[in-house]
């Protein structure tokens, strides 16, 4: 019997585990599937229990090792001392024959949940898998989520490597912590009352005589609450490994406008003509947005929108310097032209680059070429020719240009690569390539300009775990809902760290394009793409009109003014209610001694009458509630906990401030 804290590990005819007032999980058969379609799983033979010190502390090794035929399987579990409620899994395999064992497919471990699971559960699930997915959601009862790890050819992929399911008792969360992304699969599957959750590797797999395979190492946590505590272990592990987080300077925190209102054809005179109006606002930040350049890997100005080319952009980010601002430049990274497709209204043509360094490209293993979701080529990470062509472009947009950071869009992961040429000693090193490109793009960005903003942008999507170093401002990535808004703001609290800038992306893609409480309240950054001066001719240029209309501008000014007070951004988000069953739904963030609560019903248009409570106040303290929206104090309360009646429609936003000198019973 392994016992941690919470939960507890029968080792019987196989491995079952047990969390305290909850239910049951245990490794399913199967662990691993030979070449004639046969699933195996192993009787073990013998055990070993010893003192490690690792990585992640002192703790102590269960090892054990059993045999099939020539197969020899050992399976370790490491229960650590700073690690509660939790244990690290690794297998490994080796060929003691003679003659090479193939194996089709790995699950290390599979994993199914008893029935007392499926009560009510929802589930995180942080691969990548197509654009506009929700991160986490309510389990239906019939699911198949395949969760692939790796790049999608002509799509998406990658993504954070954990899963979690919860509900009102708890939660139990699969991850692996290898800092290399790794082309597995966490397949997940709902049917009968039954869940099934796996890590699995479905390439085939030759054992030569005397080789040893190792799996990644992978997390079974059991935690209390929504997905934020699961995400904050996860950090906190792959911190221990020197995948961290950058530390934020203060310009990720400021909000921003982004050229997009203007879609692809955006001219240097708009991005400056709104300079005014931002100035008003008290937005210092602009983007330039997608297609100000004429081709994907070469990155020059578009003729026709910059018709004096380099020295035009130059002269637009000296006037936004000179007004008191800062840009930003979007850019795709890794990516050319090779004459197949187009994207929106573009023709893809071929890049000059590729011209130059056909050898450059990435090829699947069937020899095709491999594609990102706009149906480009894709550049290899692995080769340091690209890795030196990327820093040099880095250089040049923040060094010689003048642009102050970055907008790195449709940034998912990267295809093995086959390709002769390259001479890889593994197909993988493209993917290992892949997160050093952009660690290279944000180091030298700080380097040239410690304020720089290196924002990556998975749209749709989850960001890729190794890309966590690369980014010092995550975002929500085109949210279809403020309800997505919220979520993954929270999301990325979670896994950036409590105080990490989260863009909020723009106000207009909120619930009526007018949510700022949902992008604000939760602790994001601000950020519009509105249209200005107004212009009816640009409607129809424009699919869709942004214009910042009269009334919308009374509105956007008094929620910059908001965000220039309160700023809510750098506070600290504090993980005090489940987003799945605290109702009405709720999240908290501490700027010095207030804590401000935002409070959301399930749609902006619903009125919500009813108690909410106020959690994480000090026991011996009193408090003034104030709706800081409206300008309007509330009442007083005293201690923590305290429960209120409200009435609102949509969101209700409060500030809790400790009132000097007024102790609990005074």
């Amino acid at each position: 019997m392994i016992v941690n804290n919470n939960f507890s590990i029968a080792v019987q005819d196989d491995f079952a585990f047990e969390i305290h007032g909850q239910g049951k999980f245990r490794l399913a058969k199967g662990n691993f599937l030979l070449s004639d379609g046969r699933g195996e799983v192993f009787d073990f033979q013998s055990s070993k229990e010893e003192s490690i010190t690792t990585v992640f502390g002192a703790g102590r090794r269960f090892a054990f090792t059993g045999r099939r035929g020539d197969l020899a399987l050992r399976l370790t579990i490491d229960s650590y001392d700073d690690l509660n409620d939790s244990v690290v899994m690794q297998w490994s395999f080796e060929n003691i024959g003679t003659t090479p064992i193939q194996l089709n497919s790995l699950s290390a471990p599979a994993l199914e949940l008893d029935s007392d699971w499926a009560n009510d559960l929802w589930s995180m699930q942080g691969a990548a898998i197509h654009w506009g997915h929700d991160f986490a959601f309510k389990m239906p009862p019939e699911l198949e989520r395949e969760n692939y790890l790796g790049h999608i050819q002509s799509g998406e992929g990658g993504g954070i490597p954990v899963v979690y399911f919860w509900n009102q008792a708890g939660g139990l969360s699969l991850a692996h912590i290898e800092p290399t992304q790794e082309l597995w699969y966490m397949p997940v599957s709902a049917a009968n009352g039954k869940i099934k959750v796996a890590f699995e590797d479905r390439r085939e797999r030759t054992l030569k005589a005397g080789e040893v395979f190792q799996t990644p190492r992978v997390l079974l946590s059991v935690h209390q609450g929504d997905f934020f505590e699961p995400l904050k272990l996860y950090r906190e592990v792959m911190a221990l490994q020197g995948l961290k987080a950058p530390e934020p300077n203060h310009e990720d925190f400021a909000p921003a406008w982004c050229s997009w209102g203007y879609e692809f054809d955006v001219r240097p005179s708009e991005v400056t003509g709104v300079l005014p109006k931002l100035r008003e606002l008290g937005i210092h930040w602009l983007t330039l947005d997608d297609r100000w350049f004429d081709r994907y890997g070469d990155w020059n100005p578009r003729e026709d929108t910059f018709p004096n080319g380099v020295n035009e952009l130059k002269q637009m980010n000296d006037n936004i310097h000179a007004a008191g601002g800062l840009s930003q430049i979007w850019w795709y990274p890794l990516c050319v032209e090779d004459g197949v497709g187009g994207w929106d209204e573009q023709v893809y043509g071929i890049s000059q680059i590729l011209q130059d360094h056909s050898d450059w490209l990435v090829h699947n293993a069937d020899g095709s070429i491999a594609r990102n979701n706009r149906g480009l080529a894709m550049l290899c990470a692995g080769l340091p020719e690209v890795q030196n062509y990327t820093a040099a472009l880095t250089r040049k947009f923040i060094g010689e240009w003048g642009f102050d950071g970055h907008k790195l869009d449709n940034i998912y992961g990267m295809s093995a690569c086959y390709n002769p040429a390259h001479q890889h000693e593994s197909p993988e090193e493209s993917v290992r390539g892949f997160a050093e490109v952009y660690r290279q793009i944000f180091e030298i960005s700080r380097q040239l300009k410690p304020e720089a903003v290196t924002q990556i942008c998975p749209c749709g999507t989850t960001l890729t775990h190794t890309l966590i170093p690369a980014t010092d401002q995550t975002v929500t990535a085109d949210p279809t809902s403020s309800a997505q808004i919220r979520q993954r703001i929270k999301f990325y609290k979670g896994l950036m760290g409590p105080r990490a800038a989260v863009f909020a992306d723009h106000v207009e893609l909120s619930d009526g394009g007018v949510d700022f409480a949902s992008c604000f309240g939760t602790g994001g950054v601000l950020a519009t793409k509105f249209v200005h001066p107004l212009d009816d001719s640009l409607k129809t240029r424009l699919k869709e009109y942004w214009a910042l209309t009269e009334d919308k501008e009374i509105l956007w000014k008094k929620w910059f003014d908001i965000s220039a007070q309160h700023s809510l951004a750098d506070g600290e988000y504090l993980n005090l209610y489940d987003m799945a069953f605290d109702l009405p739904e709720a999240h908290a963030v501490r700027k010095d001694d207030s804590i401000y609560y935002a409070f959301f019903a399930q749609s902006m248009d619903e009125v919500f009458t009813g108690k909410i409570q106020l959690r994480g106040l000090d026991d011996t303290k009193k408090y003034q509630i104030q709706n800081y929206v409206d300008d309007r104090i509330l009442g007083e309360v005293i201690g923590n906990n305290k429960v209120i009646q409200v009435d609102m429609k949509g969101a209700l936003l409060l500030k809790a401030t400790p009132m000097e000198g007024m102790k609990h019973g005074s």
